[in-house]
């Protein structure tokens, strides 16, 4: 009888499981359990990347797709309107809370980046005022910047040999010690070898998840089945080491914090704490330990990246090298150090810039969103707690938008008065609320390192063998690491 009741209750539970909501955006039909991600793999596995799998969603099933990845509802925007609506609707500003984001918070929820509702705005206004203090945003911010691209000049020029050198890796710890100095109130020395063991491991923690959380989100038993398949255990060791290098940092500090003088976040942090105190207060220590992971995971990452891509473009369309160099030399000159009011009138490399992030996509999508209540989108219903993805890949690589989006060409966004032109559908750092808080900051090291680095180097190959336009796959696109030469310029 007992046997009878469970069967009947368990063969319920799978029948709902695999119901599909009433009015949920269109997409392929789901299994129990495992929902869509039998094909989300196969697709995966032929494509190689995850926004190409939403991407090839989309053209089948319209540009508001519905699936289901294990327990996980997912909902992904493809145009214009639609990731507009997703991106700044009220309904979507939450941020996910499953096994994934509690398990790198301590399974709790902490940190800035995937945290939501008093205490994100809690936390934000107090990181983005004391980041401010110390130089994000001001003229101070430039100049650390702009040593630290001196710096990695220097630094190529002493260990360069003949074979070049290998890319993005040599950019990493430089830009790292951007955030690093205004943050934690120092700076790495450029060979300094836990630093890179540092940026190792950041590196590694975002080629083994996506946006959506990944398989530990969606299927979280399977850690106990296959941990080393689901990257549970590597997952788990990376995340170890950034957060026993973190608590270093805080105990280092905690030695030496004055509560009258901050000399850093840390300090501001500390102090923050030891004045709210008590159990409801958001500034404690696990707060602290997560908050600065999501600040050295989130920033230099995406920028590593995009200068990796760089040096990459830039091997493979020497023409456009040469633009970028006369421009230099007829606005700047060779003796004069590139700075920001020289940004206008630098029309050409504002293009370039824009033309490589709208082509290599870094983050294909946003960082996802959580629906905190249901919400209709273009007549369909997103159910609460969905989660949900715009697909900026979909407007930055759609012939919808661009007449020939597969080719590189800085001049589509050049004007024909010599003028940049903005446009609606090339939003790399997103929209909204939940927009990338980074964004000045990127923009402005992007600028300050190209320029640097153009100004003093000719980038070319080590071979007549180009290095292959290659991409890895993970929460952030990252190009595949090659060798090339930096050639100085008379």
């Amino acid at each position: 009888m007992w046997f009878f009741v469970l069967f009947i209750a368990l063969l319920a539970l799978l029948l709902f499981e695999g119901a599909r909501p009433v009015r949920f955006p269109p997409g392929p039909c789901w299994i129990p359990i495992l929902g869509n991600y039998l094909l989300f793999y196969e697709l995966r596995k032929k494509l190689g990347f995850t926004h190409l799998v939403w991407e090839w969603l989309s053209k089948r099933y319209g540009p508001l797709v519905g699936v289901k990845l294990g327990k996980d509802k997912l909902v992904i925007g493809t145009n214009l309107p639609v990731v507009k609506e997703l991106l700044t609707k009220e309904q979507f500003e939450a941020r996910p809370d499953g096994f994934f984001f509690q398990f790198r918070a301590f399974g709790e929820r902490y940190g800035l980046v995937f945290v939501d509702g008093e205490f994100f705005n809690e936390q934000k206004r107090f990181v983005m005022k004391h980041l401010k203090s110390f130089g994000l945003n001001k003229s101070i911010m430039e100049d650390r910047i702009s040593s630290e691209a001196e710096e990695l000049i220097q630094h190529i020029l002493k260990i360069q040999k003949d074979d070049g050198l290998v890319i993005p890796g040599i950019v990493e710890i430089s830009v790292v010690n951007i955030l690093w100095s205004i943050v934690a109130g120092r700076r790495f020395e450029l060979d300094d070898k836990k630093a890179q063991d540092l940026v190792d491991n950041i590196h590694t923690s975002f080629r083994l998840q996506d946006m959506s959380g990944g398989i530990l989100n969606q299927m979280p038993f399977l850690r106990f089945i296959c941990p080393e398949l689901t990257s549970f255990n590597k997952l788990k060791d990376v995340l170890g080491n950034l957060t026993s290098f973190v608590k270093k940092i805080i105990d280092e500090h905690r030695e030496t914090v004055s509560s009258y003088e901050n000399r850093d976040l840390v300090d501001a942090f500390l102090n923050e704490m030891k004045k709210q105190g008590g159990n409801n207060s958001t500034f404690t220590e696990k707060q602290l330990i997560i908050l600065l992971l999501d600040l050295f995971l989130a920033g230099p990452e995406t920028t590593s990246a995009t200068l990796g891509f760089a040096a990459l473009y830039l091997i493979h369309y020497p023409h456009i090298q040469n633009k970028l160099h006369d421009e230099l030399d007829k606005v700047i000159g060779k003796g004069k150090r590139p700075c920001m009011k020289d940004k206008p009138t630098l029309v050409y490399m504002e293009a370039f810039t824009m033309e490589l992030q709208r082509i290599i996509n870094v983050t294909p999508t946003t960082v996802s969103h959580r629906a905190k209540e249901d919400a209709d989108v273009m007549g369909y219903r997103i159910p609460k707690d969905s989660i949900v993805l715009a697909n900026l890949y979909s407007l930055h690589m759609s012939k919808d938008y661009w007449t020939d989006p597969e080719n590189f060409r800085p001049e589509r966004f050049i004007d024909e008065n010599g003028a940049i032109v903005q446009y609606d559908f090339f939003i790399p750092f997103g929209l909204g609320k939940r927009r990338c808080i980074g964004e000045a900051l990127a923009k402005t090291s992007l600028f300050l390192y190209l320029t640097a680095l153009l100004q003093k180097f000719r980038i070319r190959p080590v071979s007549e063998e180009l290095p292959p336009i290659k991409s890895l796959d993970g929460a952030t696109i990252s190009p595949a690491p090659f060798r090339c030469f930096f050639e100085p310029r008379e």
